[in-house]
């Protein structure tokens, strides 16, 4: 029934996008048809340029977003086991949490100077604090009943971390993944349009601010689409699945 629902929508927009251009109420260098984006998606994959760009951002992403929610788990759980931790991380993520990624770009460059690594630095900076703050406050939104209980049964050191403040936490983890992931991609992007290639290619980011820049609406289009396409199939293939099993394994009801 979902797929349906999103098939019907799918159609629907469409059609809209399509009515929209036959009407040419917009420059069509401004609204491309639907058609030429399609057929823009096609031939740039059939040519390499979208796979290459989306394994550039794909690579950046996951090289900053596995450190970045290892750490900050080991810093929830230290401030979980430690007050004055606790008290030094909070106050951290405080100053650092609001302050854009993008903004430590030039800082970035001039302390480390020009690689790829800048873009890695500033995702990890973007996906460290949401995902730290949210399992932060999973830990902390555990009931206290329940660490009574882990104490009557003798729960103790890792223990209760696993059978109590884990599954209490969880949805707050889930939560927090999927935030990190969607702040990934927006701090890639950006990074990506500002920065410029990496090596002797450029990430999805600059796919699509090129293509704007030679006024290539159909390509500009085109990396946009797929942007929210990976954002679908991340849902629904990775996060939803990861949610039921979690779902099934702490006995929480979908």
């Amino acid at each position: 029934m979902k797929y349906l629902a999103r098939f019907i929508w799918g159609v629907a927009f469409f059609l809209f996008w399509q009515g929209l251009y036959s009407l040419q109420l917009f420059h069509p260098l401004i609204l491309p048809s639907p058609l030429e984006v399609f057929e823009k998606i096609i031939s740039d994959m059939a040519s390499g340029e979208l796979p290459i760009s989306l394994y550039y951002s794909l690579y950046m992403i996951i090289a900053a977003l596995v450190p970045a929610v290892l750490t900050a788990f080991l810093m929830a759980v230290a401030g979980r086991r430690w007050n004055k931790i606790d008290q030094f991380w909070e106050a951290l993520s405080a100053l650092a949490h609001p302050l854009p990624g993008i903004a430590l770009l030039p800082l970035l460059i001039l302390w480390t100077g020009l690689g790829t690594h800048i873009i890695v630095l500033i995702v990890f900076h973007s996906v460290l604090w949401p995902f730290y703050i949210n399992l932060r406050s999973g830990f902390r939104g555990v009931s206290s009943l329940w660490l009574d209980l882990g104490r009557n049964n003798e729960l103790q050191g890792w223990e209760n971390f696993v059978y109590i403040l884990l599954p209490g936490a969880y949805p707050s983890l889930l939560a927090g993944l999927k935030i990190s992931w969607a702040r990934a991609w927006r701090a890639v992007i950006s990074a990506e349009m500002i920065f410029g290639t990496i090596g002797n290619a450029g990430g999805l980011g600059w796919y699509i601010f090129d293509k704007r820049t030679f006024m290539d609406t159909p390509g500009m289009y085109s990396g946009i689409l797929i942007l929210m396409l990976i954002g679908i199939l991340v849902d629904d293939l990775i996060f939803r699945k990861l949610e039921s099993r979690m779902n099934l394994r702490w006995g929480r009801i979908s």
